[in-house]
């Protein structure tokens, strides 16, 4: 697996936080100190190797200095947008290598300066 790879098994929202913290050169200890978990908490939850309380994402984005919005999935490809308006045209998404409005829409997703929401059809939520 290349330095960029994102592991099979991470969750959306862990890849994108993933895709952060390496653009922003961190450590994943970096990030597990500032979020008051573990190492390796933290590691299994960016790797896929656990399905983390929703507590630790969120402690997790605080970390990265990202804010988690909700969004219809309806308006998710609008939200997208404003987001890489704001932010130089970078989305979450798009530091994780994916074009943008090609990830799915999750219910709640990491906003401020790298928020991804992908085009969503309908109403209503996906558990994170």
């Amino acid at each position: 697996m290349n330095s960029t790879a994102v592991p099979r098994g991470a969750s959306e929202p862990f890849r994108q936080l993933r895709a952060l913290r390496r653009a922003r050169k961190l450590k994943q200890e970096d990030v597990a100190r500032k979020a008051g978990i573990s190492r390796e908490a933290y590691l299994r939850a960016e790797s896929g190797q656990a399905d983390p309380r929703m507590s630790t994402f969120l402690a997790a984005c605080e970390a990265l200095g990202l804010e988690v919005v909700l969004a219809p999935q309806h308006l998710a490809a609008d939200v997208n947008a404003f987001i890489a308006s704001r932010n130089g045209g970078v989305t979450a998404a798009s530091m994780a290598g994916q074009p943008a409005g090609s990830a799915p829409a999750p219910a709640a997703a990491p906003a401020q300066g790298g928020g991804g929401f992908g085009p969503g059809t309908g109403e209503g939520h996906k558990p994170v």
